[in-house]
């Protein structure tokens, strides 16, 4: 399993909720190592990304060569993840929107003479979840970097809203088949009982994580970190206010205060974070 790495911008490994590290707020521009896919989440649209891109385009990323932001409404015929979408099998709504993301990275960053070049993944709200099956269950090359802001993990606790899908899709409802199976919970997972698969020392997969006590989108508070065990955690038992789960130590992860769920993934300390997670070593 993968060791944190110090860096310059020394993320500390997190256990429980004492050791929240602040999101770093600068690291050295580099020569970008991997292009990047930017996923937006549910109801939404690419300009979510339009500050990181202002952002990266000064620190050596062009977009459309190695930057790239999908669009679930374009790119994919709908960003509601109420349904599966045409023309996508799968047995879940989340596992058709992955296949779409599969198709675009293809796209973007295509395979030669049968070598596909890795990418770096950095995913906002339901995108997370999409990227996240993507890099288990669906990639055809190397997920190098995977960074997440306010994801639901482990699930969320208002799915009393659950009715045609109007506001929550079940998929990300705390202790689902479909997390279970994301999280490798028996019996729909495949008994790993762990949220970063593939993580080892220097790679295959980092994971990081951006979160913040101010998302009352994704609640619990802070609930978007990878946890040891999730068997044993969901959406209806994490409180950011109190020490009751471990943060996974094959990932990164930093802490942002008092911001909302949409403000997250255009605030300029996660943006720094994102950019020096998929550019370390």
């Amino acid at each position: 399993m993968k060791a944190i790495l110090a860096l310059a911008v020394a993320v500390t490994c997190l256990v429980g909720m004492e050791a929240r590290a602040q999101c770093a707020t600068s690291c050295s521009t580099v020569t970008p190592k991997n292009p990047v896919i930017l996923v937006h989440g549910r109801n939404d649209d690419a300009t979510r990304w339009d500050a990181l891109v202002a952002s990266w385009s000064t620190r050596g990323y062009t977009e459309g060569v190695n930057l790239f932001r999908i669009d679930l409404t374009r790119d994919c015929g709908s960003a509601s993840f109420c349904s599966a979408l045409p023309g996508y099998t799968g047995g879940y709504v989340n596992e058709t929107y992955g296949r779409c993301l599969a198709a675009f990275i293809d796209q973007k960053v295509p395979c030669v003479s049968g070598a596909c070049p890795a990418v770096d993944l950095v995913a906002h709200s339901q995108g997370t979840v999409v990227a996240r099956y993507y890099t288990r269950f669906l990639k055809n090359r190397v997920v190098d970097d995977l960074v997440v802001m306010s994801s639901p993990h482990n699930g969320i606790t208002n799915c009393g809203l659950v009715s045609g899908c109007p506001g929550v899709n079940p998929e990300d409802c705390s202790n689902s088949a479909f997390l279970r199976k994301l999280n490798g919970v028996a019996p729909e997972g495949d008994g790993s009982n762990d949220e970063t698969p593939g993580a080892t020392f220097l790679g295959p997969v980092h994971y990081a994580s951006v979160v913040s006590d101010g998302d009352t989108v994704v609640p619990p508070w802070c609930g978007g970190y990878f946890l040891v065990d999730p068997a044993t955690h969901n959406g209806g038992n994490l409180d950011c206010r109190r020490p009751n789960y471990t943060v996974d130590p094959d990932s990164s992860a930093c802490f942002l205060s008092k911001l909302q769920h949409l403000v997250i993934p255009r605030d300029a300390n996660a943006i720094n974070f994102a950019y020096c997670e998929v550019n370390k070593d």
